[in-house]
């Protein structure tokens, strides 16, 4: 698991790009690959391509999910650690993806022009939370701003809330699963509601949105065929495990600890303990914990992972190849396993180990194009080679893929200067140039 820290501001349709200052980006190949194997079906019943999916795990205590343009869902670990069960975290990615199913973000964007218009808006982040269906969020931040755009916004955003509704739980019941999630899930936001009434503005606390959207669920529920469909088998198993990965890595190790006694040697105690140990810098207890789970569970590659991160971070570099090498060889289709391989090859220091590196960093940007982390290790590899118009040119597009334009355009022009020979690469060069200049007018028009 690696907290990732970007460097721009969020835009509801922009490529997104998380503060530094508020949130971080959490990526970890077991827990991107739990939650697509429950929106990737539901995406194929709304009539979307899986692959167009870009899912972002947001570091925040905050219980909020955000769909936004292009396929993107960005979902907080403070709602998955609020969740009870997998069908809950379902239940908010299928009303998710209906938002992107219905082109709810160019029109609440069109919602949100209107009202800038008449100066009525406060920042973009209320907007966010309104649009993302937390109005109450959004208003918090929002409170110095005229009642007028606030009610207008309100209005739209009860609108397309309810459309998404109706469209989760028709994909819902194309899947033959259970809208009871939904039905928990609401029932847990009233009750923060409520316990939140001081903080929130009395015209949302005289509309009751979520006492309307649980009376749909319920009546749902109520008459559909699938209300005590059972979801495949290792959902709720998978759910367990990557509650307890978070729990243990973003939490003080405390709470793991009073949670699993010495004594379980069930697989989620070992498996937090094993992390909130490294946490706590017992180091000793941590490998003890997962070399214990790895003898039970050989062929689990996140197992793996684990001991490779640990094994990384502590400084025993040639170990850790060896144990990210095994992950990559039993799930060979995720590529942050592939980065994190190449990034121990690279940092072994051993030269004969870098063209195995490359052709490992290759293979994760042929599966996951955009990642930053891929291209700043490109960079790492064509510096190490003496190419400085390459690794000028993947610095560029690392740098590009934060926000950060400055560097990005920095390194495009020197990439541009060192690859004059290099037609297909130098085209890339240009390429970037011109995005930059894009961004920069879409910042601009935005007032950024």
């Amino acid at each position: 698991m690696k907290l990732i820290y970007l460097f721009a501001i969020i835009l509801l349709l922009l490529p997104i790009k998380l503060s530094a200052k508020e949130d971080s980006l959490l990526r970890d190949a077991e827990i991107e690959d739990v939650l697509k194997s429950y929106i990737n079906p539901i995406f194929e019943v709304a009539g979307l391509n899986p692959k167009s999916l870009h899912l972002y795990i947001v570091n925040s205590k905050d219980v909020n999910a955000m769909a936004m343009g292009g396929g993107h869902i960005a979902i907080n670990t403070g709602l998955l650690l609020r969740a009870t069960s997998a069908l809950q975290v379902i239940s908010v990615l299928a009303h998710e993806t209906a938002h992107l199913a219905d082109n709810h973000i160019m029109r609440g964007i069109d919602a949100y022009e209107k009202a800038l218009l008449q100066g009525l808006l406060g920042t973009l982040g209320g907007v966010g939370a309104i649009l993302a269906g937390s109005p109450e969020a959004g208003l918090a931040i929002l409170m110095s701003s005229q009642h007028l755009a606030e009610r207008g916004l309100l209005k739209f955003s009860r609108m397309q809330e309810g459309s998404a509704d109706q469209g989760a739980a028709r994909f819902l019941d194309k899947l033959g699963w259970s809208s009871l999630g939904m039905v928990e899930f609401m029932d847990l936001l009233r009750k923060d509601d409520l316990l939140s009434e001081q903080f929130i503005d009395p015209y949302v606390l005289t509309h009751p949105l979520n006492s309307e959207r649980i009376d749909f669920f319920r009546s749902h529920f109520n008459r559909s065929p699938h209300a005590k469909a059972q979801l495949p088998a290792d959902f709720e198993d998978n759910f367990k495990r990557i509650q307890v990965k978070i729990t243990a890595f973003t939490l003080n190790p405390a709470k793991t600890f009073a949670r699993f006694k010495p004594t379980d040697s069930s697989l989620l105690a070992r498996y937090g303990r094993a992390i909130a140990y490294f946490k706590n810098s017992q180091l000793n207890e941590s490998f003890a914990e997962i070399d214990s789970l790895l003898k039970d569970y050989p062929q689990d590659p996140f197992f793996w992972d684990l001991k490779g991160q640990i094994l990384f971070e502590t400084g025993k570099i040639q170990d850790a190849t060896k144990a990210y090498e095994k992950a990559v060889e039993l799930r060979p289709d995720l590529p942050l396993l592939r980065v994190s391989y190449a990034h121990a090859l690279i940092e072994s220091g051993d030269k004969n180990k870098l063209e195995k590196a490359f052709s490992e960093l290759l293979r994760a940007k042929t599966e996951e194009p955009d990642n930053p982390f891929t291209h700043r290790l490109l960079a790492v590899y064509y510096g190490k080679k003496g190419e400085t118009g390459l690794a000028a040119l993947y610095l560029a597009e690392m740098s590009l893929g934060v926000g950060d334009l400055a560097t990005a355009e920095q390194q495009a022009k020197r990439a541009l200067h060192f690859l004059k020979n290099d037609s297909a690469n130098l085209s890339r060069a240009k390429d970037i140039m011109e995005e930059i200049k894009r961004e920069k007018a879409l910042e601009s028009s935005w007032g950024l």
